[in-house]
């Protein structure tokens, strides 16, 4: 596999392009105001609050480790980590494909075919879509947003789709074709028997309800970290809401299958806190402060890994 038709020119487009937006919404924006509330937070607070995206990454790594026992694969946390949050650097690739990447590293440290390990990207993106389907239709009990009850829908929909494919021969030849006329991951066609025999691992009850509250466990980290930097701008939107925003707009830029969510995510997130009477200049700060944190970090983290585990090759 050549990481290197994954990582270069399309990333370099990626970011050419998320720096333009960037620039775009701040040029809409009073950077006078911006400046002025930059020096009215407290930004040290800021950089206390970003530890915690670096827990999310340890659990991410402990529930990988979690779920290579449950498929008889030795491999310690640390290697469960590095390859886990490698991994995530590519998620600024398109429909987030080069998280394969992570199948790939792991093959080259344990010998596993990519084709039993395939179901394990699939059963963590699907364990992430039913914990944020669940907590938005919790947090609906609350605020009834209509944004919110259409992602609901959607997420339950999704959630039922990605477990088919994941658990059904059909659903598995359709995936294939999906793989064959993807240029760069042709090479990862799926071999039928090795795939069913991993989700049949997986798919335990006692399995699925042990990783669920892992799941949850992280998102939960991860509201509070939102709420968090909500609270840096003394706005007066609270934990339910604030994470309602988030969550949300999150999951719609998951939908759009572009490399992490870029500008839906961001243009949602700062219409709904506009829509709270905030100012937009104030939001667009507080859009760019979510994003470093939940987006950019964990990404310059996973490429950081990434360099590292591969010079280790």
């Amino acid at each position: 596999m050549n990481l290197g038709k994954i990582s270069s020119g399309r990333i370099i487009y990626f970011l050419i392009v998320a720096a333009f937006f960037y620039a775009l919404i701040l040029f809409f924006s009073d950077i006078n105001k911006i400046i002025l509330v930059l020096n009215e937070i407290k930004f040290e607070e800021y950089l206390l609050i970003l530890p915690l995206t670096i827990l999310t990454l340890l659990i991410y790594g402990w529930r990988y480790k979690i779920v290579l026992n449950k498929l008889d694969i030795p491999l310690n946390f640390k290697d469960c980590f590095l390859i886990h949050t490698a991994g995530i650097a590519m998620i600024i690739t398109p429909g987030s494909v080069g998280l394969i990447v992570s199948n790939y590293l792991l093959k080259k440290k344990t010998g596993h075919s990519i084709s039993s390990t395939v179901p394990i990207l699939i059963f963590e993106r699907w364990l992430d879509v039913v914990s944020l389907t669940t907590i938005i239709g919790i947090l609906l009990f609350w605020n009834d947003f209509i944004a919110s009850q259409i992602i609901f829908v959607i997420g339950l929909a999704l959630s039922g789709f990605i477990f088919f494919v994941f658990k059904n021969s059909v659903g598995l030849n359709f995936l294939n074709k999906i793989l064959i006329k993807t240029k760069i991951l042709k090479k990862f066609v799926v071999n039928t028997e090795e795939f069913q025999a991993t989700t049949k691992k997986l798919i335990s009850l006692k399995t699925m309800i042990y990783l669920f509250a892992v799941t949850f466990l992280i998102k939960i980290v991860v509201m509070i970290s939102i709420f968090l930097v909500f609270d840096l701008f003394n706005l007066n939107i609270n934990f339910i809401d604030s994470n309602q925003i988030f969550l949300t707009n999150q999951f719609m830029g998951v939908l759009s299958f572009i490399p992490g969510g870029l500008i839906i995510t961001e243009t949602g997130l700062l219409g709904s806190i506009v829509n709270t009477g905030t100012d937009f200049s104030i939001a667009t700060l507080l859009v760019l402060l979510i994003r470093i944190m939940t987006f950019w970090f964990p990404v310059f983290i996973g490429f950081i890994t990434l360099k590292f585990v591969l010079s280790k090759r």
